[in-house]
């Protein structure tokens, strides 16, 4: 028994890269998984419901024990580039852990799972990098990445011509992730503030809680909130 899983974020790339599947594999092995992390857009999970419910496809929607706000206040310390935890420990520690069991519970061979993303080349020059099958450690079966040498207007595109709603955070945003993620621009990361109150006062009462700021060493997202101006 063959098990095809899409990890949705939400986001362009890996909505294209649910299309992709839907084309190559039967809809009955297709199951969409969601990893909400605490700190994703506003009415993202909204978003992905109605996506799974628009495709008829089931969808499985995990969280980490310690959501992003918990795990940087266990830690005392933010996420950064060069310390990536968020990624590992909200996301893909998650998922490898649910694959295992969720595999183990129906009795599906390694080599019968396969995991599909929508990570694309264009992204970075280490995801160029990558190969579009990949086999996955400790037991993760196949990784399938459909949307690798896509440009991004050929996915809103496609996107577009099924038909499908793209994500609302594109209006000012260039990706559909954590809206405090450490590769985000601080003109992204401000919009959204401005835009949620709540979302940055949340945030900004865990900087004064841990003493320190969440957008680098010299970029609390009090003070640039308190800008007048963009960065």
């Amino acid at each position: 028994m063959r098990k095809v899983i899409v990890n949705f974020s939400g986001g362009k790339d890996s909505t294209v890269a649910i299309l992709e599947a839907l084309e190559v594999y039967p809809k009955e092995e297709i199951e969409l998984v969601f990893l909400d992390t605490g700190a994703e857009y506003k009415g993202t999970r909204e978003h992905v419901t109605g996506i799974a419910n628009t495709l008829e496809l089931p969808l499985t929607i995990l969280e980490p024990k310690r959501d992003w706000f918990a795990q940087v206040r266990h830690d005392n310390f933010p996420f950064t580039p060069a310390l990536r935890k968020c990624t590992w420990r909200l996301k893909v520690d998650i998922y490898r852990s649910w694959l295992s069991k969720y595999r183990k519970e129906r009795g599906i061979a390694v080599n019968d799972i396969i995991t599909v993303t929508g990570i694309r080349g264009e992204e970075s020059s280490s995801r160029s990098k990558l190969s579009e099958w990949q086999k996955g450690d400790h037991g993760q079966g196949w990784y399938w990445r459909p949307c690798l040498t896509m440009r991004e207007q050929e996915v809103k595109d496609r996107i577009r011509a099924e038909g499908l709603p793209l994500h609302y955070c594109y209006e000012f945003s260039s990706r559909c992730n954590c809206w405090l993620c450490v590769f985000a621009g601080y003109n992204e990361i401000r919009t959204y503030a401005e835009m949620n109150p709540d979302e940055w006062e949340k945030a900004c009462l865990l900087e004064d809680e841990i003493g320190k700021p969440l957008l680098g060493v010299h970029n609390a997202i009090n003070d640039l909130m308190k800008q007048g101006r963009l960065i």
